[in-house]
């Protein structure tokens, strides 16, 4: 029998061991174990999320399942999970999938089970997923909270169907880490969108905080290193394009946020996260 599919996945505290959050990992596992043994990561007591787009464009993208399984690891949909599941369920094209660095799966096409339990698992992966902590609700979605508050969002993405706007934005939304054009003539058609998307249902203001968690973390646009903007935290530092792998430890997140807004650099020895305030 079939469970039925969760849009939002939710976790209790953890009481025994640490939680780490890791960025688009896209077929760099080798990357990801040499970091979890670095930090003596126990499966059986921490806790591994992730942001999505564990595949695509790393050589390492067909032992997903395995790796997934060895450390624990849970995800929150990618664009490029999305995009696999609609390939091969709902009739998407092979183009679709070259063109977001998934030739790996074209050439497993005559494993039929193995792509097929590939795809089980993206399909039933959500959309967002909230972990209790000491310091408050944790949120993580791949791309962005399209809405002012986590609730809205969350109250969405339980109600609307795979083609629902808010699911489409939580994927593919990067809005929050735009840099602002200079106000002048050339900016003119850029503030007469901005201001047809403020009266649009659901508009929020990229520079303030998503209400009701007390951060949100996500990826899927690269930056060099992560950015912090409001309580939303940006980890996909372009591993698969030779940049850093990003291992966010939960109760790291104050320090990161404080920092942020007093726009100061992280202290020395924390390389792998240093804090960005803007973009």
């Amino acid at each position: 029998m079939q469970n039925t599919f969760l849009p939002v996945r939710r976790f209790k505290k953890n009481t025994t061991g640490r939680d780490f959050v890791v960025g688009d990992l896209h077929g760099c596992f080798a990357q990801l174990r040499q970091e979890l043994e670095s930090r003596q990561y126990d499966p059986s007591r921490d806790r591994l999320f992730a942001v999505g787009d564990l595949v695509d464009r790393g050589h390492e993208s067909p032992f997903v399942l395995d790796v997934v399984r060895r450390y624990g690891i849970q995800s929150v949909r990618g664009n490029h999970e999305d995009v696999i599941v609609r390939w091969h369920r709902h009739g998407g094209k092979d183009s679709s999938i070259r063109c977001n660095g998934g030739e790996w799966l074209l050439d497993m096409a005559d494993d039929t089970q193995a792509v097929d339990d590939i795809v089980a698992y993206m399909a039933d992966l959500p959309y967002a997923i909230e972990i209790e902590t000491d310091d408050g609700l944790v949120g993580i979605v791949h791309a962005n909270v399209p809405m002012p508050s986590w609730a809205q969002m969350v109250q969405a993405l339980e109600r609307e169907n795979r083609d629902g706007p808010i699911r489409r934005k939580v994927i593919w939304d990067r809005s929050r880490w735009k840099s602002r054009r200079s106000a002048g003539f050339a900016s003119v058609r850029h503030v007469v969108a901005q201001l047809f998307r403020r009266c649009a249902p659901g508009w929020c203001d990229p520079s303030r905080p998503v209400e009701g968690v007390a951060a949100v973390i996500v990826g899927h646009t690269p930056t060099r290193k992560p950015i912090v903007r409001a309580n939303v935290i940006n980890v996909d530092t372009g591993l698969v394009y030779g940049g850093n792998l990003t291992l966010l430890a939960l109760d790291e997140i104050p320090m990161l946020l404080s920092r942020a807004s007093r726009g100061k650099p992280a202290p020395a020895g924390s390389k792998n996260y240093p804090a960005e305030s803007g973009v």
